[in-house]
């Protein structure tokens, strides 16, 4: 069956409530104040009954310009709207404001119902009809069904709910994948016996009874204990549903009108915001660049700082790059709409669609920001992956997704088609970084180990742990994983050089003096005549005076096959070695059931302590496995 929400618009008193009355049945003023008052200060809700397979509902909402934000708060969810005119008083202020506001939350169709068509003669009611035509002209309202009713003696009401009824065969716009559910709640109370009940339009997804789901930004988790829709129990809401929920594990007070009930990750939490603003033309304030307004979006309001990119102000009709910074957290989505009203007084000037849910903090006139600004509104899902994938946030798969309201599945796709032309790069840990910023990290990489070069020229490397550290620091990186992930990439690509403790630039070699090519082959000398019983490392520091010089010779001697590294303390002529590794083999042949140290020592006619430590190395290297008293030959 299909779901469809309309919305109410019109001046206050022009017959809104009395209008869904007569079409539903339903009195939407629920208020003692709004029934004494005769006007909707609050949201109200109704649904049509019909005979064509649709679920109706109709958001009745205020249309007195005090209660805007209350209006606000209802009308940014609805499929199409029906807008008011009474036939005694014609077009008034709110009507051009609630009109005004339907334009910039991107409501692109509806009906006009010309209301207290009892209340005027044919004549007048001509006239006005011209009038009305006249407002909407070149605007979706325009050439949309205008049709005069009288809720009072119901005429005409059953032809405005036939074209009703065919507006709802329309297509319908709202996302329907579990992962994306979300419903902004524009009311919260207690029952007694069933504890928390939130209700709102779900938007986005599908809710299912005992589903788990978090309401944002109080980051709090739920359990839904019970869905009605249009006053029936249900076990599952779809999007474009009006949709009461009974949540277990959270108090009312935490769940207020404004946050967001969703599936994990369905939304951004987020202190700011890149949009596309609009002032209306009907207004006659302007905007100041760092101005402080009140933001509506969905059913949350919210006091910001707007921060316009190209400007120093915005006049009527002008559109301009903003950045909203944001006096609380509020739950969004990319693409999401939003109204902006004035500090003080409290007016309505304008409105648009939020493209950067959460960017970094821009500069203002500058031509990089701008393009990129751009891509954001071009709404190329490719471009702005790509885009996001070279800003200073590491996105994986399913984060970049979220942020962007796609679906894992439709992330994935994108990044992989991304990689698939060499603009993207998965690393090992999951992150997604565009080419620039690969390139970025490259050359980051490159100055860390070439200043470590210039500072330590005999060392041959920079200490892994301490590469990883400055990659940290340099790149703002917090995951010891991610920054891992980088320096791998750079050294599978062959720019690095793994040097087993320390990592050096691809072909990087110790420059030595001819005083310390002679100090190597005294020291490649000693090795040599020490044979199986080697030398200590501090014998060959002190020789030379300077352990690491030392160290590089060392290294260098290794690189040449003259000396085998033994363990942190000791390195042995490879001649030597090989006849240690031959007598560990033979001993394994004569003993097939294992040997002991004892046995190995004399097999080499050495001391127990060199026996000992050429046995660890057999050990190490796979030659050798020891059960604690035996040792056998595998390889």
């Amino acid at each position: 069956m299909k779901n469809v929400i309309i919305g109410t618009a019109g001046h206050v008193d022009h017959g809104k409530t009395q209008l869904i009355k007569a079409l539903s049945g339903i009195d939407t003023d629920r208020l003692s104040e709004e029934k004494k008052r005769g006007i909707t200060i609050e949201l109200g809700f109704a649904h049509i009954d019909n005979d064509a397979g649709y679920n109706i509902g109709v958001i009745d909402v205020p249309g007195h310009e005090k209660f805007i934000k209350n209006m606000l708060a209802g009308i940014s969810g609805v499929d199409f709207v029906l807008f008011v005119v009474a036939a005694d008083e014609g077009i008034m202020p709110q009507t051009k404001e609630h009109f005004e506001i339907l334009q910039a939350l991107g409501i692109d169709d509806g009906i006009v119902a010309i209301t207290k068509k009892d209340m005027v003669d044919e004549e007048w009611l001509e006239m006005l009809f011209e009038d009305v035509k006249d407002f909407f002209k070149d605007s979706f309202l325009e050439s949309k069904p205008m049709i005069a009713v009288s809720s009072k003696t119901g005429e005409n009401i059953d032809a405005l709910k036939a074209e009703i009824l065919k507006k709802c065969d329309r297509e319908s716009k709202r996302r329907e994948e579990p992962e994306l559910f979300r419903l902004p709640i524009d009311r919260t109370f207690s029952m007694q016996g069933f504890g928390t009940v939130v209700t709102g339009t779900l938007v986005d997804g599908v809710l299912r009874l005992n589903d788990e789901m978090i309401i944002y930004p109080e980051d709090v988790t739920v359990k839904v204990r019970g869905i009605q829709t249009y006053g029936s129990d249900t076990d599952e809401a779809v999007a474009g549903q009006r949709t009461a929920v009974n949540l277990s594990g959270i108090k009312k007070e935490n769940a207020p009108r404004g946050s967001v009930l969703a599936a994990p990750g369905a939304v951004t939490v987020t202190n700011m915001l890149d949009a596309e603003m609009g002032v209306f033309k009907s207004s006659d304030r302007q905007i100041l660049n760092n101005s402080r307004v009140h933001l509506h979006t969905g059913s949350k309001e919210v006091l910001a700082k707007v921060i316009i990119m190209d400007r120093e102000v915005m006049v009527s009709g002008d559109k301009a790059y903003v950045q909203f910074r944001l006096e609380e957290p509020i739950a969004i989505r990319r693409g999401d709409k939003f109204i902006v009203r004035f500090y003080s007084p409290v007016i309505t000037i304008g409105g648009g669609r939020i493209l950067d849910a959460n960017p970094e903090k821009h500069k203002r006139n500058r031509e990089d920001v701008m393009t990129e600004f751009e891509i954001l509104a071009s709404g190329d899902v490719d471009e702005i992956v790509y885009l996001k994938a070279g800003k200073w946030k590491y996105y994986k798969e399913r984060e970049l997704g979220q942020e962007l309201g796609l679906t894992e599945a439709e992330a994935r796709h994108i990044i992989k088609s991304l990689a698939d032309h060499g603009r993207v790069l998965i690393l090992a840990d999951g992150s997604i970084v565009s080419e620039d910023k690969l390139k970025v990290l490259g050359d980051t990489l490159s100055q860390i180990i070439d200043e470590y070069h210039s500072q330590n020229p005999m060392v041959e490397g920079i200490p892994k742990r301490e590469l990883l550290s400055r990659l940290k620091e340099y790149r703002h990186i917090e995951d010891d994983k991610l920054g891992q992930a980088i320096i791998y990439k750079f050294l599978d690509s062959g720019m690095l050089e793994d040097k087993e403790k320390t990592i050096s630039l691809a072909g990087f070699k110790v420059e030595f003096s001819d005083e310390q090519l002679a100090l190597m082959d005294k020291i490649s000398q000693m090795y040599s005549e020490a044979g199986v019983e080697t030398i200590k490392n501090e014998e060959i520091y002190k020789l030379v005076g300077d352990k690491n010089v030392a160290s590089a010779l060392q290294a260098e001697l290794i690189s040449q096959g003259k000396i085998f590294k033994l363990d942190a303390s000791y390195y042995i002529d490879t001649k030597a070695w090989d006849i240690a590794v031959a007598a560990g083999r033979e001993l394994g042949i004569e003993k097939p059931e294992g040997f002991t140290l004892a046995e190995y020592r004399d097999k080499l006619e050495i001391s127990r302590k060199f026996a000992s430590i050429l046995l660890s190395a057999l050990d190490k290297y796979g030659i050798t496995v020891f059960n604690g008293e035996y040792r056998k030959t595998i390889k």
